[in-house]
């Protein structure tokens, strides 16, 4: 008998901590009611031990091709070949998972690898916000959506810690390296504070008045921008206890709805991020005009980019839109809306 399952995962917006995370500061990340749907179906197939096709409709990338069970897994070899190489500084980042469908393929794989598909024929249509690929973890709610519908279809038991160990597998082969705060983000929902070998903290989300700039998509790629940030800046750097600094104290004016605070903690946050080299000039401009206010303060959220003019999303916390500069600079900008649950999947047939 077929069975359907709906998935919705919002996105995820870091407050602080991009790049400084990966180095042992903390972050804090907060989950943003920009959904990823997926639909996942299942047809059994009783005559056979194997799964026998997966078909995908990748929606904002106009692409539906059906995956006979031989053909992915040998897509996914060759996506572990260039890991491989990736690992050992042979090949670049950007260059292991090639085309949007490789990340389906390979969530699939590894869920394949540690549980065992249900023999028969998979469909997955998936569907993000128009903002995917700036910075907003899209990657993960792709990746969150597809294993929690996975975990539904087969009736299976299990951990956040179990579906957030594949998660993190797959997440690295996007970005290089992964430190799980993106899926964890995104799995939780509302404000989570997180540094790595620290249990995971669930924080008061206060609704401060915020704005998602949208300065284009990033030139580099979040692991183009990680990687040269590991060349330049060493564990040792002293810059990375000033990012720990900045953290605390973006995250006790959060806790305590000190407005003037945060804003002073978060203009001090971009500084140290241009400082590491991930904020283009025309980004850098824009910021220091909206910094400039003690009404308001901004930065990029996000990997950033080592090139180009363009940075993904800029956090504006502010009590009004700064529409007059956005529509100088052509930016387009939403409201800042939090999302207090995270991925939810239902089954619907």
């Amino acid at each position: 008998m077929p069975m359907k399952t709906l998935c919705h995962t919002p996105a995820k917006l870091i407050l602080t901590g991009e790049h400084a995370v990966l180095f042992g500061a903390p972050a804090l990340s907060m989950a943003v009611d920009l959904p990823t749907q997926c639909d996942m179906n299942f047809t059994p197939d009783t005559g056979s031990k194997e799964p026998s096709c997966l078909e995908i409709e990748l929606s904002d990338f106009n692409h539906k091709q059906i995956y006979p069970l031989s053909i992915w897994q040998q897509r996914v070899i060759e996506i572990e070949t260039r890991f491989a190489l990736y690992e050992k500084q042979a090949l670049s980042i950007q260059s292991v998972l090639q085309q949007p469908v490789d990340l389906i393929l390979l969530t699939f794989q590894q869920f394949h690898n540690a549980y065992r598909l249900k023999p028969g024929h998979w469909g997955v249509k998936l569907q993000s916000h128009q903002l995917t690929g700036k910075g907003l973890g899209s990657s993960a709610s792709v990746i969150i959506s597809l294993l929690q519908s996975l975990f539904s279809h087969h009736k299976l038991s299990y951990s956040d810690v179990e579906l957030l160990s594949i998660a993190q597998r797959v997440e690295s082969h996007q970005h290089g390296s992964s430190s799980g705060l993106d899926p964890t983000t995104v799995l939780k929902g509302g404000l989570l504070r997180y540094q790595q070998g620290s249990p995971l903290q669930q924080l008061t989300s206060h609704h401060f008045h915020g704005w998602i700039i949208d300065t284009g998509t990033p030139e580099s790629t979040t692991g183009q921008a990680v990687n040269q940030v590991h060349r330049e800046f060493s564990h040792q750097h002293p810059i990375w206890t000033e990012f720990k600094n900045v953290a605390q104290l973006i995250e006790q004016a959060w806790q305590d709805s000190d407005a003037p605070q945060l804003k002073q903690a978060i203009k001090h946050n971009q500084q140290l991020l241009e400082t590491i080299g991930v904020v283009p000039p025309t980004v850098q401009r824009f910021i220091h005009t909206l910094n400039q206010s003690s009404e308001s303060a901004a930065k990029i959220c996000g990997a950033g980019s080592v090139s180009g003019e363009k940075a993904g999303i800029v956090l504006c916390i502010s009590q009004h839109a700064p529409e007059a500069l956005c529509k100088e600079y052509g930016y387009d900008y939403y409201p800042l809306k939090f999302s207090e649950k995270g991925s939810r999947c239902e089954m619907v047939l």
